[in-house]
């Protein structure tokens, strides 16, 4: 598959890895892709061809600490550090995108568009926002003793790094998909005091400022068997969403990643659907 990479100046200096893939045969418009905690942009490969031969075409990166993006492993002071660094991932290629350009975010991507559309939108309007399983609140079980001295460490040691809890088989149903996850170098298996003391203040700062999504159109795919993020919290943010423009496709036995699911080609299907009327 044909892409073209480039490494940009993101926030605070940090090396963003950014790749754009053309479509064929003719251009309908583009995806700029926000991939999730601990996981980089090459994994969304499979759906980025499907939709390349549809005629769009998608602009994939690494988040700071993540892939072949520099940074430390799992750690920021805020997340709003992610959106500067879209900022610039945005402004870097914008020239270069077919319209209309879409935004999609899985897990805490989809967090990071969220939150990217409450602040941002005076920069830039996608012409639709694509949320995968977005980071709305955790469903994933955080002991107690981990919770406690992840509160003091994010003010005193906001570097110190912990076991993610996170497990392989919570993605998916597909064992070729779980071995490949389990296997990839370029995935990690800790996350920092700091990056979860920010992840929870975003979190709290989207349901606060949620009357500022009042505008555009939104896809919502989400998986209500996922054991990382609490479906029912999300679908209590998608009912609450005051943007009239919204769709909602379920998968009652997903898990968290619908786009590595046995059933991904519907998946694939309901994207392509949901862009085919813009």
């Amino acid at each position: 598959m044909e892409f073209h990479a480039h490494t940009i100046a993101g926030y605070q200096g940090e090396r963003l890895y950014t790749a754009w893939y053309p479509p064929k045969p003719v251009a309908r418009g583009s995806i700029v892709w926000v991939h999730g905690y601990a996981e980089h942009s090459e994994r969304y490969a499979e759906v980025i061809r499907f939709l390349g031969e549809r005629g769009w075409g998608s602009l994939a990166w690494d988040l700071r600490g993540h892939g072949r993006s520099t940074g430390r492993r799992g750690f920021i002071t805020d997340v709003e550090e992610y959106l500067y660094d879209l900022t610039a991932v945005w402004t870097h290629w914008r020239e270069k995108l077919p319209v209309p350009v879409v935004l999609f975010g899985h897990s805490l991507g989809g967090l990071i568009a969220l939150r990217y559309r409450q602040k941002y939108a005076a920069l830039w309007k996608p012409a639709a926002t694509i949320l995968s399983a977005p980071l709305v609140q955790l469903r994933l079980e955080v002991p107690a003793w981990k919770k406690a001295l992840g509160q003091v460490a994010a003010r005193l040691f906001p570097t110190l790094s912990l076991p993610s809890g996170l497990q392989p088989s919570q993605l998916s149903h597909d064992p070729e998909k779980v071995k490949a996850y389990s296997e990839d170098p370029m995935i990690f298996r800790t996350a920092t005091a700091g990056w979860f003391a920010a992840v929870q203040q975003a979190q709290i700062l989207l349901w606060q400022e949620l009357p500022l999504l009042n505008e555009g159109k939104y896809l919502f795919l989400l998986p209500e068997d996922d054991p990382i993020c609490d479906s029912k919290a999300t679908q209590r943010l998608y009912e609450l969403l005051p943007a009239s423009d919204k769709t909602l496709v379920t998968y009652p036995e997903g898990y968290h990643e619908p786009l590595q699911e046995t059933f991904r080609e519907q998946v694939f299907q309901d994207i392509w659907h949901f862009l085919h009327q813009l």
